[in-house]
């Protein structure tokens, strides 16, 4: 038997007991967030995530006139046509309406969100020289049917849809507005006791969305802010359910990757139209008060609509109409809300009365348990409505006094906005209406089947689509410069919104005739893109979409990895030394294949001086000898600028080519008797090394003395690194090496 000592087990057993205790509490606080984390990561949505990450990491990086004319890796030749376009284009934009454009500059100056959205649908790097050249801010003083006239007396054809508000088409709302006010005028602006007629606002809305209780608010983005506050206070739960690439009003606390640099705790965002997203619902019930979606989040700007590729259910469920796939998407989130006993939220601010007369419930077949709608409803005046089931919608705790969901709004139900809302709903809910609908959906799709059947006759890039009367271009070639179609269509005429392209609004006045006009500006600003070389084909340009996509790289890359300002102004003057030297003597196609010849070479011998120093310096120096080859036979050894600034002319060089003519020279003439051949060779290696090294230090001193430290370390650099930026330069002359001779950047 063992002799234990029962001190020593005792101390033994409580050091290990205190591990225990300590590694029960980490598996008590871990293993929870380990679970969540994995059963949310098959429907997580990584973009608002890596959205914040990068608003801290991305700089602004604005390009100059000659990178903006160049940003797709266009050839020389492209430059100036895009240069002369870009300024009629300004002219023309300038000279249509110069009273409002002058009135537009004074609204830019003093009005923070005019100036965001002046060309904020831009990609960033080109904003700066755009907003600089280019005032886009819409100023209207009246509308004619979809027309809308700014101060010049221009008439433009509306489609920005004022924000989704304009439905109907304005005309009518303002028909409404008088009708609305006639109604409550004798009450006028008082707040705190209500009108009759928001009695019968509350019988339509509640036969409309099919829910039990309604409240007012102050606007789409003040209701989308009560239901969720409303759904946290019913069912004790903090998460609200969001999908990426959302938008729930202005406010933080449903902008989890939006414009948000900062973490929303309270907010889970996942990947839509995903099974897995389904799976993280049904895991995290217990977590989560609501799950809030906008009935056509699909459609984002730039975007196709949904369509029939979600396979959520089985083939013989699936419809065919455009709405069919995303359909199946609503229908599954409402299986899996109810059998979870999560609400759902439908966000119909700024599609609601779009695309039916009962919203997206009627248009989708899908009931949500609260429906949030915006102004359209009071035609344009500010009001926000929610509807919902009235446990959900409670105000008070009945079995807790103290605890309430304090929702209020100032202007709620005020006489106005209510006169006019029952205009509309009067309307909304007539059989006249529906007729409307059904006729503006169906000429809505007759046009993008029109439009689409030009374009393809033309073989234009572009393509519409639409999702009722909601409707977008897409663009079936990549290029950097698709977002300036939304210039030339507002020189054709057309009135956006500020995404320009990204989403675009029809309203039911528009006649045969406005959709007409509206293909033709379309195909006009696309031929006129085409002709002005924004669009090149790969006949003009060959491997674009390589070259689009090492610049887009290139320019994030520059932008997330800032060098400090005098690096980054080091770097470009060495990059354009190098751009002078290939455009002025390095332009006939054999003198760049030698060019890359050598260039290879020398980035061998690069690894090769740390191995075998004499083999790389004599490799080193065939290919110099065939690197200047290129130059004394072809094209000229030096040019100007080069002369001007670093003293070099053709009398020097060959003064350094004699000098490494006449060290093998010397050497084979004084070599002693019997002297090994590979001797000599490494003996003259080492020799060529030294002259080479007193070559360039002696060129960067005598540019420290002529130009200062900073000119001689810009010749030093691009000494060192021209085989690595040669070769990028002109690889493609292995497929030319005696071509005709092309001037090329």
């Amino acid at each position: 038997m063992l002799d234990i000592d029962l001190t020593d087990a005792f101390a033994l057993t409580a050091g290990w007991g205190w591990q225990i205790v300590a590694g029960a509490i980490l598996a008590a606080i871990l293993l929870p967030r380990l679970w969540r984390w994995a059963i949310t990561l098959p429907g997580f949505a990584p973009t608002p995530a890596v959205s914040r990450v990068l608003s801290h990491l991305v700089g602004s990086r604005d390009l100059s006139e000659e990178e903006f004319l160049r940003a797709d890796g266009a050839s020389e030749r492209w430059v100036e046509p895009r240069r002369q376009a870009l300024e009629a284009l300004r002219r023309e934009l300038a000279s249509h309406s110069p009273d409002s454009a002058r009135f537009g500059d004074r609204l830019r100056d003093g009005m923070s969100d005019l100036r965001f959205a002046d060309a904020n649908r831009v990609p960033f790097p080109f904003a700066r020289l755009m907003r600089e050249r280019f005032n886009v801010a819409s100023v209207g003083v009246r509308t004619e049917g979809p027309y809308l006239y700014d101060l010049d007396g221009n008439a433009a054809l509306d489609v920005s849809g004022s924000y989704g508000v304009n439905v109907v088409g304005y005309d009518r709302y303002k028909q409404w507005l008088d009708a609305g006010w006639q109604r409550v005028r004798d009450l006028g602006p008082v707040l705190g006791p209500v009108h009759p007629v928001v009695a019968e606002n509350i019988d339509s809305l509640k036969a409309i969305s099919g829910q039990e209780e309604v409240s007012f608010h102050c606007s789409g983005t003040e209701a989308v802010m009560a239901a969720v506050r409303l759904a946290r206070f019913n069912t004790r739960r903090q998460k609200i359910v969001c999908f990426s690439g959302a938008y729930h009003g202005w406010w933080d606390g449903v902008q989890p990757g939006i414009g948000s640099e900062r973490s929303i705790g309270d907010v889970l965002t996942l990947s839509e139209m995903k099974r897995g997203a389904l799976d993280v619902i049904r895991h995290r019930a217990g977590e989560i008060a609501a799950v809030l979606v906008n009935p056509v989040q699909s459609f984002h700007p730039n975007s196709p609509p949904p369509n029939d590729a979600v396979l959520l259910a089985s083939e013989a469920r699936r419809t065919q109409d455009v709405g069919g796939g995303y359909r199946q998407w609503l229908e599954a989130l409402r299986e899996v809300c109810t059998a979870s006993g999560v609400p759902l939220i439908f966000d119909e601010v700024y599609s609601g009365f779009r695309l039916a007369p009962g919203g997206a419930q009627e248009y989708f077949g899908v009931k949500a348990d609260m429906v949030v709608y915006g102004k359209t409803l009071a035609a344009g005046l500010p009001i926000g409505v929610v509807c919902g089931s009235r446990a959900l919608m409670r105000r008070f705790d009945p079995d807790h006094p103290m605890r309430i969901a304090y929702v209020v709004g100032t202007f709620s139900a005020y006489p106005q906005a209510m006169g006019a809302m029952r205009e509309f709903l009067e309307w909304v809910t007539s059989a006249e209406a529906r007729a409307e609908y059904t006729a503006s959906l169906a000429a809505c799709e007759q046009w993008v089947a029109d439009t689409n059947r030009d374009l393809a006759a033309e073989a234009l890039p572009l393509k519409v689509v639409n999702l009722g009367s909601i409707w977008t271009v897409t663009f079936t070639r990549p290029s950097r410069f698709n977002w300036l179609l939304q210039y030339y269509l507002r020189v054709q005429g057309l009135n956006m919104s500020w995404v320009g392209t990204g989403r675009c609004l029809f309203s039911m006045d528009f006649q045969q005739q406005q959709f007409d006009e509206l293909r033709l500006m379309i195909l006009e600003a696309a031929r006129r893109m085409r002709t002005d070389r924004w669009w090149l084909s790969e006949t003009e340009e060959p491997d674009q979409d390589k070259r689009i996509r090492s610049r887009l790289i290139k320019e994030m890359v520059a932008s997330v990895i800032r060098l400090p300002r005098p690096i980054a102004a080091f770097y470009t003057e060495v990059m354009r030394r190098k751009h002078d030297d290939h455009v002025a003597s390095h332009s006939h196609p054999t003198n760049q294949f030698l060019h890359l010849v050598s260039s290879s070479v020398f980035l061998v011998c690069y690894v090769l001086l740390f191995v075998n120093l004499p083999l790389a310096v004599w490799m080193g120096v065939v290919s110099l000898f065939l690197r200047q080859a290129g130059h004394a036979l072809i094209e000229p050894p030096c040019h100007d600028k080069e002369q001007l600034l670093l003293g070099f002319d053709t009398r020097s060089k060959t003064f350094i080519v004699a000098g490494y003519a006449l060290i093998p020279l010397g050497n084979w003439l004084w070599a002693a008797e019997g002297s090994a051949a590979m001797d000599v060779a490494a003996t003259v290696g080492l020799q060529w090394f030294a002259f080479t090294g007193l070559v360039i230090l002696g060129r960067v001193l005598l540019l420290v003395r002529r130009h200062g430290f900073n000119n001689s370390m810009v010749w030093f650099i691009k000494l060192v690194t021209d085989p690595i930026t040669d070769i990028k330069a002109y690889y493609r002359s292995v497929l030319r090496p005696f071509g005709e001779v092309e001037r090329s950047a």
